[in-house]
Formats: C-alpha cells, structure tokens, sequence
C-alpha cells in the first residue's frame, strides 16, 4: 500500500479534516465520524445514539429517504454506518471521481436531517424488533451480562442498541434535542482516503462544512468505576446445551501507556494456533472449538475479555480455573522470546489487513482522532513492537488479580 502522509486541518467551527492520498488504488473511501456512542448516554435514555444513526438514513429534503442509498448503488458504491460505545461512523466507498459527492451528502444531513414523528416511529419500532432479535441470542444475553456484573455505574454497561424499556419510552423530542446536542462540526471527523488529491480535499470540506454552526455538545461526564474487592459471577441460561464462558478484567484507556502491553498479552493468549488458549483448551484439552482475547481500545478505562465456546457437557468453571493458572504462569515466569515475536507478527498481520483497503485506511485514521490525533498510533505501533517479556509480567500483575475478575457463564 503506498500512501503519502496525511493531510490534517481543523476549520473554524471544530470539524478534523483528515485527507490521506492512496494513489494505488482507483477508490476513495470517506468516513465521518461523530464522537457519540452509548458511553455519552445516561441511565433510562439507552439507546439514542443507535437509534440516531438510523435516522440519518432518512436523509434531508435535499436527500430524501432512499435517495442516499439510490446514489450510491448509481455510482456503483457501497455506504453504511456503525454505532459502538465511543462513536458513531458513516461511510461511503465510491470510484474516486466521486469524491465528492459523499461530502454533500455528510455536509447536508450534519444539519438538515429529518426527525419526524412518522419516521422516529417506525424507526423506532425497527430499534426495538432489533432488540427482540438480541434477547433471543444466547451469545449477545452472555456479553451483555459480563458487561453489567463488571461495570456498576460507567455507561460502559449499556448495550449499544439501548435496554428495551428505555427504547419504549423515548420520545421525538429526546431524539431532536440528542441531534441537536451531538452532531455538529464540531463534534464531527471527516477523513478522506484514495486516490484524492489532499488539497482540494481539504477546500472541499472547508467549503461545504465551513459554515455550519457548532453542537456544543455537553461536557463529558467523568464516571470512575468504584473499585472491585471479589470476585463477581453471574450464570445465563439458555437451554441450548453449548456452554460459554468469558472473564472480564478492568484495564485502562486507549491512551495509557500499558496498552500496547495488553494488546500483545491478547495475541498471546488467543491470536492463532500458537496462542496458549488455542494450544490449552482447543488442541490439548479439546474442551473448546471456540476461544478468544479482545482487547477493546476505547476513551475511557475499559474489560479485556477471555472467553470461550466450549464442547456440550464441559464445565465452565474448567475454564475459569485454567485461566487463572495460565495468568498466573505469565505474571510469574520468564516470557520465550520466539512466543514474544510470534504474538508481534500476528498483530503486524492484522495492522496490514485493516489497512489494506481505503476504507481501513480511513477508519484506522478517524479512530485516532478520537483519541487525539492519527499519529497517535504510531506511537501505539511502536511500543507493540518494543514490549518485553518484563512489561507482560508487569501488565498481567497490575491488571488480572483473580480477586478482581468478574464471569459469566451460560448453560443450558
């Protein structure tokens, strides 16, 4: 992938502008990124932000309902969006002469979007159907419960697409004033990326967006988990014979400097064959088919999740107690340094698959702005690459006290 440096302004009204040049590949890919999610949502009002990015579909006067969707299929592009704790994202992946089109559409429905009362209606209905779809998984009604029995009090603990009683009690006008408050210039990163040249880019942006007015959105509420003395365990039943479990421990933001760590302690526990869950549970034990380490890099402190799908009639407790003891084995024993250097390759892999197209390229750069600027994850790369056997030791002895582990398991 050859890309040249990107190209970064923020105009006057608070919008990042970000313009990466990809000149290998004939596309361009454009994500704005709002820098809402379920965390900016408070208790009995669930939901909103997921409920807002499908209101966005229902475009302006300019763009009516469908038009979006008809445009995009007429250059032979592809859009959609995607809503998760920090932020929501829209994207558009067009032939690179198109370039601008999507920044139209972006600029027109920052502030003109429709919220009325027959369409808050029916997409609310669809909020609250996509609700009901996820209480009849078994799998979303496990990783919603680890969140609930880990988190007491950050947002943190509210599913994405709200509670189903918080859905059923918003209103048009909280759904209005959630617009109002959050999707403005403001609040907002656009990135471009591909065959673009930088500068128009750039021009563009401050054209269309220029002189929109900012949100000012309300000042982040700062939420401090009271901290955990036991353990806590919750069991879900489904009746569906497979049983799960999943372990979550307390770790800190994007930011922090043992992040890095705790992304290579990821690869090392689940990243592949070679991992030593895979090696434990799946190839040796043969108790699981399923396992894995999720790392999740977020704004604010945030659960590394150990979980695993495992064989009918295997106890989940196994699992949570081979857990303990390989943590235990990390924390205390010197680390082999060819297992060190396999764990960097699998993330090296993943950071040139997530890259490897425009829309990779522009996602990868937005999220970083979130956190303060793109360049921010170089500074992340390189101390991936520079973490030691020691600062895994370290990490795994700051981090995964078995006093403070929350599980969930779910049985049939």
């Amino acid at each position: 992938m050859v890309t040249d440096s990107p190209a970064r302004e923020v105009l006057e009204n608070g919008l990042v502008v970000v313009a990466s040049r990809r000149p290998d590949a004939p596309l361009v890919a454009t994500t704005l990124l709002y820098r809402v999610g379920s965390l900016h949502e408070t208790a009995g009002k669930t939901g909103l932000a997921h409920l807002m990015e499908h209101m966005m579909f229902r475009g302006t006067s300019s763009h009516p309902q469908g038009e979006i969707d008809a445009a995009t299929g007429r250059l032979g592009g592809i859009n959609n969006a995607l809503t998760t704790t920090d932020y929501t994202a829209f994207y558009f992946v067009l032939p690179a002469e198109h370039w601008r089109v999507p920044l139209e559409i972006e600029a027109d429905r920052m502030e003109h979007c429709t919220i009325e009362p027959d369409s808050f209606a029916t997409e609310k209905r669809v909020a609250l159907e996509e609700r009901k779809m996820f209480d009849d998984e078994p799998e979303t009604k496990l990783e919603e419960a680890i969140d609930e029995l880990a988190l007491t009090v950050h947002p943190d603990r509210y599913p994405v697409v709200g509670r189903r009683e918080d859905l059923a009690r918003l209103t048009l006008a909280d759904l209005r004033a959630f617009y109002s408050d959050h999707y403005g210039p403001d609040n907002a990163i656009l990135v471009v990326a591909g065959d673009i040249d930088q500068d128009r880019v750039l021009a563009e942006a401050g054209r269309l967006f220029g002189g929109l007015a900012p949100a000012s959105p309300p000042q982040a509420r700062t939420t401090v988990e009271p901290p955990q003395t036991s353990p806590r365990h919750v069991t879900v039943r489904n009746g569906s014979g497979t049983p799960q479990s999943v372990l979550a421990y307390r770790i800190p933001s994007a930011t922090h400097r043992d992040s890095a760590t705790l992304e290579v302690l990821a690869s090392i526990l689940a990243a592949g064959r070679g991992s030593r869950l895979y090696r434990r549970f799946v190839d040796g034990e043969r108790t699981a088919n399923e396992i894995s380490a999720t790392h999740m890099l977020q704004c604010e402190p945030g659960l590394f999740y150990l979980s695993a799908t495992l064989h009918p009639g295997t106890d989940p407790g196994s699992f949570d107690a081979a857990v303990l003891e390989i943590l235990r084995d990390l924390a205390s024993a010197s680390m082999p340094e060819a297992e060190l250097e396999r764990a960097k390759n699998q993330i090296r892999i993943d950071w040139a698959l997530g890259r490897e197209t425009c829309l990779g390229l522009a996602g990868a750069l937005a999220f970083w702005e979130t956190l303060g600027c793109w360049e921010l994850e170089e500074a992340h790369d390189r101390s991936v690459l520079e973490t030691t056997g020691e600062d895994l030791a370290t990490v795994v002895g700051r981090y995964f006290d078995p006093e403070k582990r929350s599980s969930a398991w779910l049985v049939s």
